[in-house]
């Protein structure tokens, strides 16, 4: 996959605007952690726009979209992840203040918006991820499929 590179702050100040999508296979870290087919296409859609005086400073604003495949860490199934991310990122050579609602970065001269991508992405991933409602394995074993190996021990140290 061809990289993607910018000069983040000459991005910011003339105000430029990217978008297009990502395969999740070639976000090496990314795909790692996800359950990923030879056959399956899983595009990240990206938006990053950039301002020239937002925060008093040059700024970046990122808008991520994806639905990952992943294994659900109850069941071992195929779930889905969907992320909807949103980002802002002041360009300055000094860290700013403790401030939430925004990110820091260094003025580069050759940014990876890739990798921010990648980064992002990892980071919003959940650590264990699982059904939000009961796993089909799971309610067969409490229907009488496999019995627990700790249903013995439930009750037994009150």
């Amino acid at each position: 996959m061809k990289q993607i590179l910018i000069n983040n702050l000459e991005f910011a100040k003339k105000q430029e605007t990217i978008e297009g999508d990502i395969n999740a296979k070639f976000c090496e870290r990314l795909a790692e952690t996800l359950f990923l087919s030879d056959k399956q296409v899983t595009n990240i859609t990206y938006k990053l726009v950039g301002h020239a005086q937002k925060q008093q400073a040059p700024t970046l604003n990122l808008t991520v979209k994806t639905i990952l495949p992943v294994l659900c860490q109850r069941c071992l199934e195929e779930m889905k992840v969907d992320l909807s991310l949103i980002f802002d990122y002041l360009i300055t050579n000094t860290e700013p203040g403790d401030s939430d609602e925004i990110d820091w970065l260094e003025p580069m001269l050759e940014m990876n918006v890739k990798d921010i991508i990648e980064d992002e992405l990892l980071m919003a991933m959940p650590i264990a991820p699982t059904h939000e409602t009961q796993c089909t394995k799971v309610a067969l074993v409490a229907a009488g499929g496999e019995v627990n190996p700790f249903a013995k021990l439930k009750g037994r140290f009150k």
